[in-house]
Parts: C-alpha cells; sequence; structure tokens
C-alpha cells in the first residue's frame, strides 16, 4: 500500500508499507562448493626474479525453492482504497519453483616478480578465466521466432587479465641508524601499477534464464489492473487459502487490463561479466623534516561490461505525451489507463502478446572512477596518549545509465550521468 504523507514543515513523502505475510517465508536454499588449488613458485639463482604459477578449479552448486507470492498480493494506491476495498492491481505466482543448478570454474595465472636493482621491484603477469554451468534453461522456439533469441544459451566466457606494476624506493631517510649493521629507512617510496581485472560469474546468475522460459514448465504468473482485479474478501482467504484468485477478474481474461502471460529471461550473444581496466599511482613517505608521515594516491577505474536488462517485449511507439510533464511520452492508449488510480496495462506497448515481460540480460555499459587521496600523520618516537591523522579523498564518478532504469530520455536510451556517490569526502 502506497501512503504519502504532508510533514509540518510541508514537505511531503511516499512510502510504501506491506502487511498480511511474508511474501519469501516458505523459500529456502542451499549451497555446496569446493576448490583446489596449486601454487609453484621459481627462485632464480641471483634472486632477481621470481616466477609463480596458480592454478585453482571451483565447483559452487545451488539448489532454491522459490515460493514467492503464492498466495498473491494486492495493491493499494492509498488508505482510502483500502477500506474501500479498492485495489490497483493484483499479482499471483501461479506455482513453487526449484531448481539445481552449478557451475564449474577454473582459473590460471602466470607472474614474475623482477628485482631490477636494489631500489626498483617490477611486477607483471597475466590470469585466464573461464567457467561453464551445468545447466542450461529449457528452448523455446517460440521466443527465437518473435524476437531472434535462443533462450537457451548461458554466457561461457573466457576472461584474458594482463597486469602489470612496480615498486621504487626512493632516497633514505634522514634518520640515523640505531646500531651497526642497521638499515637506514628509504625517504619515500612510489607504487604504480595498471591491469585488467575479471569478475567471476555467479553460480545463481543463470536463475532467471531457469525459470523464465516461456514455457508451460516455466514460472507462471497473473498480473491484473482496473477492473481486471479481483475484489479481496480477506475473511474468506483467512479460512480458506484456496479460494485466493488464481486469474483476474471473470469476464476480463481476454480483456486488456489482464494479463497471464509468462515472462522470459534470455542472455545478449555478447553477455560476459563485469571487467575493470584499473591504474593507480602513490608516493609514500616522510615530510617536514621527517615529523610527518604523508600518503598521496591517484587511481582511475574505467569499468567495463556493466550489467542492465532491457525488455526486448517493448514498443516504443509514443501513443500521445502529457504536456504537463514536460512532454512526457505515454506509451499505451489511453483506454489503457484506470482513470481511478493511473494503473497502466502494458499489452498495447508489447512486441508479442504471448508473453509479458522479456528481459535480455546485457553487458554493455560503462563507467569512469577518478580518485585522488590524501593522508598526512605525525610520527610518534616515543610514547603518546593521544594521535591523530587527517585524509582526505575526492573521487569523480560518471555513469552510463539506461532510460529502463532511470529517467533518461526513452527507455532504450542510455546516457553518461553522474553517479549518485558523494563527489568528495573528508575524514
Amino acid at each position: 500500500m502506497r501512503i504519502n504523507s504532508v510533514f509540518d514543515d510541508g514537505v511531503s513523502g511516499v512510502q510504501t508499507l506491506v502487511f498480511g505475510g511474508n511474501q519469501s517465508l516458505s523459500s529456502s536454499s542451499r549451497s555446496t562448493s569446493g576448490t583446489i588449488q596449486n601454487n609453484l613458485s621459481w627462485f632464480d639463482d641471483a634472486n632477481r626474479h621470481r616466477v609463480k604459477l596458480t592454478s585453482e578449479l571451483r565447483y559452487s552448486g545451488s539448489t532454491q525453492d522459490q515460493s514467492s507470492n503464492l498466495l498473491g498480493s494486492f495493491f493499494f494506491n492509498s488508505l482510502e482504497d483500502l477500506e474501500a476495498g479498492l485495489p490497483a492491481s493484483y499479482s499471483r505466482t501461479l506455482s513453487a519453483r526449484r531448481r539445481s543448478t552449478g557451475q564449474i570454474s577454473g582459473s590460471v595465472a602466470l607472474g614474475d616478480s623482477w628485482r631490477r636493482t636494489p631500489d626498483l621491484q617490477i611486477q607483471y603477469g597475466v590470469r585466464i578465466d573461464a567457467s561453464r554451468f551445468t545447466r542450461t534453461p529449457a528452448y523455446n522456439p517460440a521466443v527465437e521466432n518473435a524476437f531472434g533469441r535462443r533462450n537457451d544459451r548461458v554466457p561461457t566466457p573466457i576472461s584474458v587479465s594482463p597486469r602489470v606494476g612496480f615498486s621504487w624506493t626512493v632516497g633514505e631517510s634522514n634518520e640515523i641508524a640505531a646500531f651497526t649493521g642497521a638499515a637506514r629507512r628509504p625517504r619515500a617510496v612510489v607504487r604504480g601499477g595498471i591491469g585488467l581485472f575479471a569478475n567471476s560469474s555467479s553460480v545463481g546468475s543463470s536463475g532467471g534464464a531457469l525459470d523464465n522460459t516461456g514455457l508451460p514448465s516455466g514460472a507462471q504468473q497473473i498480473f491484473c489492473v482496473g477492473p481486471a482485479v479481483p475484489i479481496p474478501d480477506w475473511t474468506l482467504y483467512a479460512t480458506d487459502p484456496t479460494a485466493v484468485p488464481d486469474r483476474c477478474a471473470d469476464g476480463t481474461t481476454g480483456s486488456v487490463f489482464a494479463n497471464p502471460s509468462p515472462n522470459v529471461t534470455v542472455f545478449a550473444p555478447s553477455f560476459r561479466p563485469q571487467r575493470t581496466v584499473r591504474s593507480n599511482l602513490s608516493w609514500n613517505g616522510n615530510v617536514l623534516d621527517g615529523r610527518f608521515s604523508a600518503n598521496i594516491e591517484g587511481t582511475y577505474s574505467l569499468n567495463l561490461n556493466q550489467q542492465r536488462s532491457v525488455d526486448l517485449n517493448f514498443a516504443p511507439v509514443e501513443r500521445f505525451t502529457l504536456g504537463a510533464e514536460n512532454g512526457r511520452p505515454i506509451y499505451v492508449l489511453p483506454g489503457s489507463i484506470v482513470p481511478a488510480t493511473g494503473s497502466i496495462a502494458s499489452r498495447d506497448a508489447r512486441v508479442s502478446q504471448s508473453f509479458a515481460r522479456v528481459s535480455e540480460m546485457r553487458s554493455d555499459l560503462q563507467s569512469r572512477t577518478a580518485q585522488l587521496g590524501l593522508r598526512l600523520s605525525p610520527i610518534r618516537r616515543g610514547p603518546s596518549k593521544f594521535s591523530w591523522s587527517a585524509a582526505y579523498t575526492y573521487s569523480h564518478i560518471r555513469e552510463q545509465v539506461s532510460g529502463f532504469s532511470s529517467t533518461a530520455g526513452t527507455p532504450l536510451d542510455v546516457e553518461w550521468a553522474r553517479s549518485g556517490q558523494g563527489p568528495h569526502l573528508l575524514t
């Protein structure tokens, strides 16, 4: 139920309340995993190279009982509508979904730590990751015929991640060695590097595609708005759960306001886990005649393959616009909007009436992160009851957003926008 409140200072706020029970109370999950790992290192006679080979093989399994919304949910726009028994919409999942899936993944990494000089050390290497799911969704030819996508394909990418970095000690500190043979600390240490880092896909990432195949064996649900919403009878439902509606109001099954079509989830052919090209450069050393320790670090990240969901069953045909809302486009006919509640029946904006939402999982968005950090702290050379440090971090984040999850133009638009995270932080 949606509640709109107006506070004493004139500010209004909208909040949603959920009551009557927990939709996911009877859900359960179980996971298993196992890992085999091997590390092999080799040192040359001059101790200038350390070559390290790492290999890993992992198995992850998951069994889930997705018993959510099995008794349905009514949605009300206000307390008055609740009191009058006038819901804006009704939805219900018609059957419990039980699935078991697994994932086999492996990786091989080869790297070298090269001591070029006593003051300069260089690290470089490459990592290769691959994975495969043990189950694929049941094939639905109707999805391929309507949208040109096979719903039984799940991503099995191979990621190659090269990396290089260095560590350079600069000069010597002004402090005198305490005893013969003691090494003097370097005046500063400069570190930096750049590399490509790839996330591994999770065992649950294929769950939506396994459940939402659009077939009779897949997840089935109903969604009713306006005149197709059944009139709730709370007393009857409390005494007889079998009386909970499993269809829209009588006589509305074929109307625009009743939607019994199944959802479908597919993966884009180019889908892959998220990757990041990350670089950093830092300077750490003593300043102000050795009284303070300072650290300056800058990082820059180009985040690739950021994920989003696109409804392939959405037809971007503008039916009319709302002049009072700066020409906001509406993609359904006026007759598909319930005047009393503003609820919308989406059938007019569908490419195929055989399906509801056809979610294609894509990984074509990017974001950029730049960050500069400064830290200053005193160097204590004796007992002290008081210590302090000051740090300042400035960050600038830009990211691509999709119209399906934001207000970026039309639902199919992708735009660069400023991130909702703050531009800087002082601690």
